[in-house]
């Protein structure tokens, strides 16, 4: 069988295979069982893509179906592992890995004895946490309520004399705070002194309690007898200093001449502090008309219109920075390629940069075995005969390639340096983007044709992929192979991270 048979039964089979895997993938039931569909709505599903992940207690058990519009809600179409069994008090929430990864969609458990759920069946309970515009709206209310504050303070305070002002009455706090201080250390030996004489006392309440009682009645008796010998001395002591007593209440009335004059001396005082009082009182007033006006530095923050738009634009640059983060994704990957007329392997390793879900950056380090062509003229004599030909040889060298692609719903276009030569390339997605078939061409040389390559992918999951071709496959010098590979690719948020903290980063 010639080496044309060989590599065309080669493609034959690869392309038998990738039909085969298609039409698994595509839908087609072989006996295996593809689970069953439940369905969720809410009020938003912002961020939630097709095929996100379906996750119990941190760990993935479906997927994202299908998400649609009904009833000015979110439909979402859930696709669960038929071994995992969802109970109808579940409740569906809405979160996210980390700060900026991507959504997914998080099934908390109820109770255990609920019922499980039946497919079709409806998931009744959700939960959706706040976004960051509901966030920047609570900040908003939060500043309207810190201004109104301020307004507050700028009718009293403001300017060179409010500043003054507030200085005093820090400054009268302090040494009020001092004073304090220092008369509780004072007295702190007494008041503990005292806290010992109470328990001691109440102590000694406890244990002699009767015989004081008793003590007590017999006193008040002995009092009581007391008392009316001494109303009767005090009777008899009136009536010998009747003249006294007058004398006494001269003195009386004298005191209370003193007590008048020094009541008239307050309200003198009182009088004369009066003008300062008002004083201080103007003072105020003049200081919450300056800020009123926008004087002074407290006035020109309360009332200046600019310095508000300034914050708002502020904040509205804030949440587009953070939204632009939030869908931005990186991906790393590897592939290689078997080419079996070389019998060697072309390595890709792949950073793709996608900062929108239709937009996105690739670049590409290249191994190919076959990267350098060298170009060389021999000559032979045979039995006199001259014969001049050319020969093309290859060796191995690192390639770089830089794309720029747009997608139109199920078409990539790109664009740029592909294998360190100018060229574009197509991409036709189907069956929900698990296959793809790509054509690219690069290298436009005039003496060897363009660099043209054909190939078929298959997504055997969210990781891992299979791919064949034909690469350069008009090449005027020998060098088409047909080729057959494997890669994978992950999605990298330390790359992210990095790429969405660059200061002068901008996609």
């Amino acid at each position: 069988m010639s080496p044309e048979a060989k590599v065309g039964l080669f493609v034959l089979l690869g392309i038998v295979l990738l039909v085969y895997m298609s039409l698994r993938l595509g839908g087609i039931k072989l006996g295996r069982a593809e689970g069953y569909t439940l369905h969720v709505f809410f009020d938003s599903a912002a961020g939630l893509d097709l095929n996100a992940s379906v996750r119990v207690a941190g760990v993935e058990v479906g997927r994202i179906k299908d998400i649609r519009l009904k009833d000015s809600k979110a439909h979402v179409v859930l696709e669960i592992k038929p071994n995992v069994a969802i109970g109808g008090d579940f409740t569906a929430v809405l979160t996210t890995k980390g700060l900026l990864g991507e959504k997914y969609l998080e099934l908390v458990p109820g109770s255990p004895n609920a019922h499980p759920l039946k497919d079709g069946d409806e998931i009744t309970h959700t939960k959706s946490y706040a976004d960051m515009d509901r966030l920047i709206t609570v900040l908003s209310d939060v500043s309207d309520d810190v201004k109104n504050v301020t307004d507050s303070l700028s009718k009293v305070l403001g300017g060179d004399e409010g500043e003054a002002t507030l200085r005093n009455i820090i400054k009268n706090v302090e040494e009020m705070s001092f004073r304090v201080n220092r008369l509780i250390a004072k007295n702190d030996e007494q008041v503990g002194n005292v806290m010992r004489n109470l328990d001691e006392f109440t102590g000694m309440l406890k244990n002699d309690g009767p015989v004081i009682s008793s003590d007590l009645k017999l006193a008040i008796r002995n009092l009581n007898d007391a008392l009316v010998k001494t109303s009767d001395n005090l009777n008899q002591m009136i009536t010998e200093n009747r003249g006294n007593l007058k004398e006494g209440v001269e003195n009386l009335k004298l005191a209370s001449l003193s007590l008048q004059q020094a009541m008239d001396t307050v309200n003198r005082v009182t009088k004369e502090i009066g003008p300062q009082i008002n004083d201080a009182a103007a003072s105020v007033g003049s200081i919450a008309k300056k800020i009123d006006k926008g004087e002074g530095t407290l006035g020109k923050l309360i009332n200046d219109k600019t310095l508000h738009e300034d914050i708002d634009k502020t904040v509205k640059g804030i949440n587009s920075y953070i939204a632009k983060a939030e869908s931005f994704r990186t991906f790393i990957g590897y592939r290689g390629e078997f080419l079996f007329d070389e019998r060697d392997v072309k390595s890709y390793f792949t950073l793709r940069i996608q900062p929108k879900a239709d937009k996105f950056y690739l670049f590409e380090v290249v191994d190919d075995p076959r990267g350098k062509k060298k170009k060389e003229t021999k000559v032979s004599t045979v039995d006199g005969v001259t014969t001049t030909r050319e020969e093309t040889t290859t060796s191995d060298a690192i390639k770089f390639s830089a794309q720029i692609a747009k997608r139109f719903k199920d078409v990539t276009l790109r664009g740029g340096i592909i294998e360190s030569a100018g060229g574009a390339g197509i991409d036709y997605h189907m069956y929900k983007d698990r296959f793809k078939l790509s054509l690219e061409a690069f290298d436009f040389d005039k003496d060897a044709n363009p660099h043209l390559k054909a190939s078929s992918t298959l997504f055997l999951n969210k990781f891992f992929f299979l791919t064949a071709g034909y690469d350069d496959f008009v090449s005027k010098v020998g060098l088409k192979s047909a080729y057959a590979g494997v890669g994978f690719h992950f999605e990298d948020e330390d790359i992210k991270y990095l790429l969405t903290s660059a200061p002068s980063m901008s996609f």
